[in-house]
């Protein structure tokens, strides 16, 4: 079975449930036009019409799933923010912080920290700035940077885990019903066990330091780590994690058709609440990240130069560009 067959699958739990009732109440179907009316029974009708109304929501069950965005979608933009990655690559870090991926350091970021030699004889407010709040700050900024762009893409990886994991659970959901309704007549009991894994394939990564520090000295090593924001990606890609979900079981069982759909109701349930807890999960890291860059946005972005104040008749003051020394 597959999820492009899901609701194909779900017609077919309809009509193999109404047809199991029909059978275990002794109702006969509903005639084919055409086909002559069947001797009358008390109440068989009724019953009848019963057991249609008791299965007529199965499709619409199903159908929503069937909106769930497509896991491949997520790859144009995953691309692009590792190929960002690769851009913001200091050398400071030894890879990803989430997936533990190493980037090759980008060695033109090195040309702002061995531009010092060439404002040595800058001199007044904005070159005093200017070392201060970009050049000595810069390599910071960068790790900064490159840790807000790995939690984006960590989130589009948790998010494109959580979707392929939701896709198979909920076909698993509808095959495991077909088979419980054939199972029905054997002998023993009818039972099935569910293993839900889809909140388990969003992993919660240990706190990751953003640095007010206005240096880095060596591997990732900042002066001061000012806070730490919790990151999330798929569970299969991430280095190192501190929260993931287990894997977790349920069992059901059923004998007769209206107990093995109200157990494939529970089961659709399960996965609406699996997929609203990783995706509570991944929005919570996204949250807490939004927060720390609304508030510290002097840890991610440099302050805009002093220059750009000065006007053709101060640009030369100690305020700006200053007197050589």
């Amino acid at each position: 079975m597959s999820f492009d067959q899901l609701m194909q699958h779900a017609h077919d739990i309809q009509v193999t449930a109404t047809a199991k009732s029909m059978e275990k109440h002794g109702v006969r179907p509903a005639p084919k036009p055409g086909d002559p009316p069947y001797a009358p029974q008390p109440g068989e009708d009724a019953t009848r019409a019963g057991i249609i109304a008791g299965f007529a929501d199965i499709p619409s069950l199903f159908e929503p799933f069937t909106m769930m965005p497509d896991p491949t979608s997520f790859d144009g933009t995953r691309n692009e923010l590792r190929t960002a990655l690769g851009v913001l690559s200091s050398g400071f870090m030894a890879g990803d912080p989430i997936t533990g991926f190493v980037y090759p350091a980008n060695y033109r970021l090195m040309e702002v920290g061995a531009s010092e030699s060439y404002l040595e004889k800058w001199t007044g407010a904005a070159a005093d700035m200017f070392r201060a709040k970009f050049v000595e700050t810069f390599p910071a900024l960068v790790v900064n940077q490159f840790i807000a762009c790995a939690i984006l893409r960590g989130a589009l990886d948790a998010q494109r885990a959580l979707w392929v994991s939701a896709r198979e659970h909920i076909d698993k959901v509808a095959h495991d019903t077909l088979n419980a309704l054939d199972n029905m007549d054997h002998c023993g009991q009818n039972k099935w066990t569910m293993t839900w894994t889809i909140v388990a394939s969003v992993a919660a990564v240990a706190a990751v330091p953003i640095s007010a520090g206005t240096s880095v000295l060596g591997a990732g090593t900042t002066l001061a780590a000012a806070t730490a924001v919790t990151a999330v990606g798929a569970a299969g890609q991430v280095a190192a994690a501190h929260q993931l979900a287990p894997a977790k079981e349920t069992e059901y069982h059923g004998e007769t058709a209206e107990v093995v759909i109200e157990q494939m109701r529970r089961g659709v349930n399960e996965a609406i609440s699996e997929i609203q807890q990783g995706e509570q999960t991944i929005a919570a890291a996204l949250r807490n990240m939004h927060a720390t860059m609304s508030s510290a946005r002097d840890f991610f972005v440099a302050p805009q130069p002093k220059l750009l104040d000065a006007r053709p008749g101060t640009v030369f003051d100690d305020g700006y560009l200053g007197r050589a020394r």
